[in-house]
């Protein structure tokens, strides 16, 4: 393709620009082909726009079930990244996920994450937070979602309590002992802002958690590209659409009682200290 021929060509744009934002119509449009040929398009460079557009072609990969192009295209991409993208670093995270599990998802997000350029990411600190869940690195999990809760805002689109990627850290919380690196962070989440942050229920789940969907509810959502969420499809009848509100409620319930659970203990203990985001 020749960003030049098409018809959103501006004089006032360089053909890496133009061909960057034909893909993000064409993917908007979901013509997701036909967005990965305008994004490979963009030249490899290591400037904003080769990196905006190998994030959507990270993207767009992942949602079509081709999680190792994915990871191949963001690698590639991050070894000449100029330009600190959110996007690109989760989203090769998320597929790093897919092929080869959550400790190398998590190690890419330690990395970024030393990088002043993304120690403010709401989505970066989550997603880290995630993948240490899944690693059983509890302590770093809830260090992550301290760090988190600190530079988050109404902005952010996930929902803690309906994430899968947790669901180790629910169960440790509700059924384990607690270290006192644990306890010390705990203590500091309890006066916490996360209560507003999260109490907000949203029909959505992200892309990790569609595997722990009931097959009869699965088939009733779509995913949407733009937040790589599940939601629930505008082909759902309104007798579906309830009972996946009822099993979606019932999920955040108990991830969240356990949470609960887990600040109380720790209010209890009075021999934790203070921790700070490192």
């Amino acid at each position: 393709m020749h960003a030049a021929k098409h018809s959103r060509e501006s004089a006032a744009k360089g053909d890496d620009q133009i061909a960057f934002e034909n893909g993000v119509f064409s993917q908007e449009a979901g013509r997701y082909a036909n967005a990965l040929e305008w994004f490979a398009d963009v030249k490899p460079t290591g400037g904003r726009w080769d990196i905006q557009a190998c994030g959507g072609r990270t993207t767009l990969l992942l949602a079509m079930n081709r999680a190792e192009e994915a990871v191949a295209v963001g690698a590639q991409a991050l070894t000449r990244m100029r330009y600190a993208s959110v996007v690109l670093v989760v989203q090769t995270a998320r597929a790093l996920n897919v092929v080869q599990g959550p400790l190398p998802a998590l190690n890419l997000c330690r990395r970024a994450l030393r990088q002043a350029g993304f120690r403010q990411s709401q989505h970066l600190w989550y997603s880290a937070a995630g993948f240490a869940s899944q690693c059983h690195q509890f302590d770093r999990s809830l260090h992550y979602l301290k760090c988190f809760f600190d530079c988050c805002d109404d902005s952010f689109g996930g929902d803690l309590f309906s994430d899968f990627d947790f669901s180790p850290l629910w169960q440790h919380l509700r059924d384990e002992s607690l270290t006192e690196e644990e306890i010390t962070t705990l203590r500091l989440l309890a006066g916490h802002k996360y209560r507003a942050l999260v109490s907000g229920f949203r029909f959505a789940l992200s892309f990790e958690s569609i595997g722990h969907v009931p097959p009869q509810l699965r088939r009733l959502l779509r995913l949407d590209v733009q937040t790589m969420n599940w939601q629930l499809g505008t082909h759902a009848t309104q007798e579906q659409g309830a009972t996946f509100e009822v099993w979606c409620k019932a999920v955040r319930q108990e991830a969240q009682q356990s949470f609960e659970h887990a600040l109380r203990k720790a209010l209890e203990n009075r021999s934790a200290t203070s921790a700070e985001c490192g």
